[in-house]
C-alpha cells in the first residue's frame, strides 16, 4: 500500500516539474516574441542605422559608376523636387538605380542650371531597387542626399535613407505608389517626364 502512494506521489512531483519546465519555457518563448514585437514598433521605418550604412556605402557606388558626374536633360519640375530637374537610369550590382537631381534658388531656370550646375544643386534623391527590402512597394530603397553626399533629414531630424515616410499620406512611397504602370516610376510615362540618360551598369 505504502509503495502505491510512493508511486503516486513520485509521479504527481514528475508532472508538477515538467509543468513547470514547459511553464518557463513558453514564457521565455513568448516574451521573446514580444520583446521583438516591440523592437520592431520601436525601429523606425527609415533613418536607422542599417538604411544609414547602406546609403553611404550607395552613394559611394554612385560616384565610381559615373552617376554623379554625367549630365542629362533638364526640364522644368515641380514640387516636392527641384523647380528644375534631371533624372538619370542605370544600374548598380545588376539592381535599378533611378537618381534625379534637383536644382532651385532664386534665378534658377533651364538656363541658368545648363550654365551653372552646381550653383542651383540643392538636393539629389535616389530609389535604388534592393529585391527583398520592402516586397510591399516593389523593394525600393530611397534616399535624400545634398550635393555633397551627405544624407538629409527631414523636421524631425531623422535621416532620409529607407522606407522613407512609409505608411504616411504624403512622402516619397505614397507619391510614386501613384506612378502610372504601378512600378513607382513616373519617368517611364514619356506623358509626364522625359526619358532619363542612361548610366553603364556596374558589377560590383
Amino acid at each position: 500500500m505504502k509503495t502505491r502512494y510512493l508511486i503516486v506521489a513520485l509521479s504527481a512531483a514528475g508532472l508538477l516539474i515538467s509543468g513547470c519546465a514547459m511553464a518557463d519555457n513558453y514564457g521565455s518563448k513568448s516574451g521573446d516574441n514580444m520583446q521583438k514585437k516591440s523592437m520592431s514598433k520601436m525601429m523606425p521605418p527609415f533613418g536607422n542605422s542599417g538604411d544609414v550604412s547602406y546609403a553611404q556605402n550607395l552613394w559611394n557606388k554612385l560616384e565610381m559608376a559615373g552617376f554623379n558626374s554625367k549630365a542629362s536633360k533638364l526640364y522644368v519640375g515641380s514640387p516636392p523636387h527641384g523647380k528644375v530637374r534631371e533624372v538619370l537610369e542605370g544600374k548598380i550590382d545588376g539592381n535599378l538605380i533611378v537618381l534625379k537631381r534637383n536644382y532651385g534658388g532664386m534665378g534658377v531656370s533651364v538656363n541658368s542650371v545648363s550654365a551653372n550646375r552646381s550653383k542651383y544643386l540643392k538636393s539629389i534623391t535616389v530609389m535604388a531597387k534592393r529585391p527583398g527590402y520592402d516586397p510591399a512597394d516593389k523593394d525600393w530603397f530611397w534616399v535624400k542626399y545634398a550635393p555633397n553626399g551627405k544624407i538629409l533629414k527631414n523636421p524631425k531630424g531623422m535621416k532620409l535613407a529607407g522606407k522613407v515616410a512609409k505608411g504616411m499620406p504624403v512622402g516619397c512611397i505614397s507619391c510614386h505608389s501613384s506612378a502610372p504602370g504601378g512600378d513607382f516610376l513616373f519617368i517611364q510615362d514619356k506623358e509626364i517626364s522625359p526619358k532619363a540618360t542612361l548610366i553603364g551598369s556596374l558589377g560590383m
